[in-house]
């Protein structure tokens, strides 16, 4: 389905509803008919002349969303995007100098080492070449910072138990954090330029040991978690590919995620500091999609190739560079005087959203996992931008402020579409197998979103 066809959709749907405030939806059918009222109506206020191009009636729906910005402005400056949240460092060893105080104050100590773990990699990562760091702290420093990695990660994500929802209570929630944390500050070295400082010990063994070490037991639980929900063994999963796409939407439209109370919530009961404290968390978890994309399509070929590509181009503006989605979430971040959290403000379930993106794109082992992930979240974003978009307009935040989410709740669902037929589903017929892959994709990027939307939900009650 083209975007023309689903706007066109979403106003013959909406033709004939009244004009009330949308209520909270009590079915499936409520909720899609909620939904087109707010595409139709609400978010066609958000596309207003100052964000719209002309177009004549004839014209298809257009997803080239402008922000009253000459055609011909300048690139934003980097500082204008948003990136992935920092990680603040933490000073190693005592160094050599110091190593007769290290025994009466041991830095490396597993009690004060597993706290600090993500600041100190963050610091190591960026010393400088790893080996000549290494030599000079303590004795054992490289011994320590592996044991540590496990046992956080042991303690995270423990043997013999599988996460239903975050808030159970046998979660270790400072663990989880940590270990998020220490994770990221290894990712970041794949997704920097080298003058942040983290190129030069990119595939160095020690992170490539400490990433898998952290990586294992997340990846166990995450899976298993994905499996108690879904048999996705290759018997299990539809083998026809139109069939597998059918299984792809319903398995993603009957998750838990999709019907959030999170999103009757901002819509009709937050209020603006709530609205701006989700908007603020969200400056965690939109940063980076670009690269994101852009690592997803290498070794992919012919029709998902060019889908993809077509993403990638829409997240880049067009080629316009005042419409790159980033930058118009950044412009977001301006207009509310939003300051991005750092990693250290962020709890697991934040983080975890973050690291499952970056988990998915940017080992090739997990290249049909990336275009689950990716394919999930076209697929699920426009409930939650559509309900966003509303509550942030009830609350008085203005509308061109709202312009990512506004453009966001439209142009994915079209993206979506696009997705399932030009990637999913070409992908599964050359490549059978790659099903499973794809599947279990998907549902750990729900899982994650829902970790994070019952955290912020209970949040925000506990804050009105």
């Amino acid at each position: 389905m083209e975007t023309s066809d689903v706007a066109t959709s979403a106003r013959a749907l909406a033709e004939g509803l009244d004009e009330r405030e949308p209520t909270r939806p009590t079915s499936r059918g409520d909720n899609d008919i909620t939904s087109a009222r707010l595409v139709a109506t609400g978010l066609a206020d958000v596309a207003d002349d100052d964000l719209l191009p002309d177009r004549d009636a004839t014209s298809p729906a257009t997803t080239d969303w402008s922000l009253d910005v000459p055609g011909d402005a300048p690139a934003p400056h980097s500082s204008q995007h948003i990136e992935l949240p920092e990680i603040r460092p933490r000073r190693l060893g005592a160094g050599r100098a110091a190593a007769a105080a290290a025994a009466a104050d041991d830095l490396l100590a597993p009690d004060l080492l597993d706290v600090e773990l993500p600041g100190r990699l963050r610091t190591l990562l960026a010393a400088g070449p790893l080996d000549d760091v290494l030599a000079a702290e303590p004795p054992g420093t490289e011994e320590a910072l592996v044991a540590a990695c496990r046992r956080v990660a042991d303690l995270a994500y423990p043997a013999g138990r599988v996460t239903g929802r975050q808030g159970e209570r046998w979660l270790d929630h400072e663990a989880r954090a940590r270990h998020h944390r220490a994770l990221l500050a290894i990712y970041q070295q794949h997704m920097r330029l080298p003058h942040h400082g983290m190129a030069t010990n990119q595939f160095h063994p020690l992170p490539c040991r400490l990433m898998a070490l952290l990586e294992a037991p997340w990846e166990r639980d995450m899976l298993a978690r994905a499996r108690a929900r879904h048999d996705l063994s290759l018997d299990a999963l539809p083998a026809d590919p139109d069939a597998f796409v059918d299984w792809y939407r319903t398995a993603a439209f009957t998750h838990p995620l999709y019907e959030h109370d999170l999103y009757a919530w901002l819509a009709c009961d937050a209020d603006r500091a709530a609205v701006e404290w989700f908007l603020r968390m969200e400056s965690a978890g939109e940063a980076a999609f670009d690269d994101l994309v852009a690592l997803g399509q290498v070794g992919t070929r012919g029709e998902v190739k060019i889908e993809m590509a077509s993403n990638y181009w829409d997240e880049m503006g067009n080629g316009k560079s005042h419409k790159v989605h980033t930058h118009m979430f950044h412009r977001l971040v301006e207009g509310l005087a939003i300051t991005p959290p750092s990693a250290d403000e962020l709890p697991w379930q934040v983080l975890s959203g973050v690291n499952v993106m970056i988990w998915s794109c940017l080992a090739r082992r997990n290249a049909f996992r990336a275009q689950g992930v990716l394919g999930a979240v076209e697929l699920l974003a426009p409930q939650r931008c559509t309900r966003l978009v509303h509550g942030a307009l009830r609350v008085g935040i203005a509308k061109r402020t709202m312009g990512y989410y506004g453009a966001h709740a439209i142009i994915d669902v079209g993206h979506a579409e696009g997705w399932l037929a030009h990637v999913v589903r070409p992908q599964v017929a050359e490549l059978p197998e790659s099903r499973v892959g794809i599947a279990e994709g998907l549902l750990v990027r729900a899982d994650a979103s829902l970790d994070y939307f019952d955290w912020s939900l209970s949040e925000m009650r506990r804050r009105a």
